[in-house]
């Protein structure tokens, strides 16, 4: 059984002026995070709408995925979905394609007990045949306590978990009684949770800063803490203006201004004169973000 480990972005979905795909800029997004040693792509996440798109759009970026990663490195999926049969159906569409993984948080709006998120997680593990990652994240869905993470870990098929939660403390505990590998999905916290036992991540900034974040990575790798550190802290300032625009709107900013194509287009938000105005206004922000880091960090040209 394959298992992931490195940086993998969370991958953000451009979209073209009617709201179909941008193919194009997709695999171009994608390509240039591998060329910056992204360890693989992670799509139909938070970032990248999953959780607002149609089926056929969420096997779109599937193919995509694989396309921009001609089989360099390995492809992870989210198939979360409050509709059960369509989670499934995701996970075969997914093994028919060729990927390697598998992504799910708890179902969203439907509150859930620990014995119904333990037997959530488990049949879905018996139906799917690619290794299953499960993601914790209370912001969005119920969260997933420790009692359940080290349940969940001892169960076939089920190899890790996405953790972004945010919390320090509780990366420790889940990281000391689980038996599964663990991804951080909080880029502040990236070296800690490598400190900690992390895996990799799966971050929004993997997409945007992939040099970075694949940076953070690698020097922690080669025992070089004070690089981590300065990459670590280079990321801050990124996240914090991310948090002044309707997430994921923030990072899809972020990327306009390192050359990218977003048309001012994503799926979750209605595209109102407030929101185009307020864009408008941060982006000569994010140009400036992005000038100050390469100052300090050697971001590369697309």
């Amino acid at each position: 059984m394959k298992m992931l480990f490195g940086t993998f972005p969370a991958m953000l979905t451009p979209y073209n002026k009617d709201f179909s795909i941008n193919a194009d800029e997709y695999i171009k997004i994608a390509r240039f995070g591998i060329a910056q040693g992204l360890n693989g792509i992670f799509c139909n996440g938070s970032a990248g709408d999953g959780l607002a798109l149609s089926f056929e759009k969420k096997v779109e970026l599937m193919k995509l995925s694989l396309e921009a990663a001609q089989g360099k490195v390995p492809v992870i999926s989210g198939i979360g979905s409050v509709i059960y049969e369509e989670t499934i159906a995701l996970a075969n569409e997914a093994k028919k394609l060729g990927l390697d993984a598998l992504l799910l948080q708890p179902p969203f709006y439907y509150p859930l007990s620990e014995e119904n998120m333990i037997e959530y997680f488990s049949n879905i593990a018996k139906q799917v045949s690619l290794p299953l990652y499960i993601y914790n994240i209370p912001l969005f869905a119920p969260p997933i306590s420790l009692k359940v993470a080290q349940k969940l870990s001892k169960i076939k098929n089920i190899v890790g978990m996405k953790d972004s939660a945010g919390s320090a403390v509780d990366f420790a505990h889940f990281s000391d009684v689980c038996d599964f590998d663990i991804f951080v999905g909080r880029e502040e916290y990236y070296l800690g949770a490598l400190l900690n036992g992390a895996k990799g991540s799966m971050t929004s900034c993997g997409c945007v800063f992939p040099e970075v974040m694949s940076g953070i990575y690698q020097s922690f790798l080669q025992k070089d803490y004070i690089k981590a550190q300065k990459l670590q802290k280079f990321i801050l300032k990124a996240i914090r203006f991310a948090g002044t625009l309707p997430f994921p709107l923030g990072y899809a900013c972020l990327l306009e201004a390192r050359g990218f194509n977003f048309n001012n287009v994503l799926s979750i938000h209605p595209i109102d004169s407030h929101i185009l105005q307020n864009i408008e206004n941060k982006k000569q922000e994010a140009i400036s973000i992005i000038k100050e880091m390469k100052e300090i960090v050697d971001l590369k040209d697309l």
